[in-house]
């Protein structure tokens, strides 16, 4: 009895404590969203989109805190381990739900170790080919690297267990077509190298590569999503040839894992209020992101989804992701 009685008090000063921390203002001090992808790409301009608009909705100012590098998971560790106190956000993008599979996982899990906030779009990626490969659509394509030895035909992308990578080692599983996968650093180094003929195809960006279709040194031959991008209607999705094939890439804000809920919630909401405004929607759908709010269940059940789709894939293609 005269340990309870002690430990009452305490109990309770404990208590209002925590109701006084959970009615404090939030927030009261400049914020900041980390990216894992160089400065300039679809990643931070979504970025430093969000900050502006969020950051005149709470009154404080957020900062870009880019940390590229290791194709997106040194940004995630440094984010993962951040003190979850809603002053730092992260940058979610497939890394968490591919990271998984990697031969040298993350210590942690990275699918436990979010709060998902929301998602802010989807993107969409391109498959190009150097015009010189004799093919005008997916099917041709197809064909004509089946008359060539397996391997032949290589494929650039921008890191590996990136969405490039795993788009191009997911349409060499449906297909048929053995291709080679190379690495380059960032979507610039890889049009190059596509435009100079050091390989074959590369999945990049939209936006990236459409100036490059334009002038007739690159050729379109699908986007990598579940529907025809926004940003070119007239390409058709490589699922209208492979059914079934589908690269989704997502991007969306996320906090580590313990932010109190109410912060949680009220980051939702402003994300919400802040895809509203016509001059985010129109800054996002310039680079290519279709803009889609999620509520916090929503977001939870698109990585668990996109998680088991990764799976999935590496274990049918038989990559190894060092």
């Amino acid at each position: 009895m005269r340990i309870r009685w002690f430990t009452l008090p305490a109990l309770l000063a404990m208590a209002c404590a925590t109701a006084a921390a959970a009615e404090s203002p939030y927030p009261t001090r400049p914020m900041r969203i980390i990216t894992g992808y160089l400065p300039g790409g679809v990643s931070d301009t979504i970025a430093r989109t969000m900050a502006a608009q969020l950051g005149e909705q709470l009154g404080q100012r957020i900062v870009i805190d880019g940390r590229p590098g290791a194709g997106g998971t040194l940004a995630m560790d440094i984010a993962a381990s951040a003190t979850p106190d809603g002053y730092t956000l992260f940058m979610g993008q497939p890394v968490i739900t591919i990271s998984p599979n990697f031969k040298r996982k993350p210590a942690y899990d990275p699918l436990k170790a979010f709060a998902p906030l929301s998602v802010i779009g989807m993107g969409a990626t391109m498959m190009m080919i150097n015009p010189s490969i004799p093919a005008a659509s997916v099917r041709e394509l197809i064909a004509y690297g089946k008359t060539l030895p397996p391997g032949r035909l290589l494929f650039g992308h921008s890191g590996q267990g990136t969405t490039n990578h795993l788009a191009g080692e997911l349409f060499s599983v449906m297909s048929g077509v053995q291709l080679t996968a190379v690495t380059y650093k960032g979507a610039a180094l890889n049009i190059l190298a596509t435009l100079q003929g050091e390989v074959q195809i590369s999945f990049l960006p939209v936006l990236a590569a459409l100036p490059q279709v334009k002038v007739g040194k690159l050729r379109a031959l699908g986007v990598t999503g579940a529907k025809r991008a926004q940003a070119a209607p007239h390409i058709p999705t490589i699922g209208e040839t492979l059914p079934g094939y589908e690269v989704p890439v997502w991007y969306g804000l996320m906090a580590p894992a313990a932010t109190p809920k109410p912060i949680v919630t009220r980051l939702n909401l402003e994300i919400k209020k802040a895809l509203e405004q016509q001059s985010v929607i129109d800054r996002l759908t310039s680079n290519g992101i279709e803009v889609e709010y999620t509520t916090v269940p929503e977001f939870a059940r698109l990585i668990k989804e996109d998680a088991a789709r990764w799976a999935k894939l590496v274990k049918q293609s038989g990559v190894v992701l060092d």
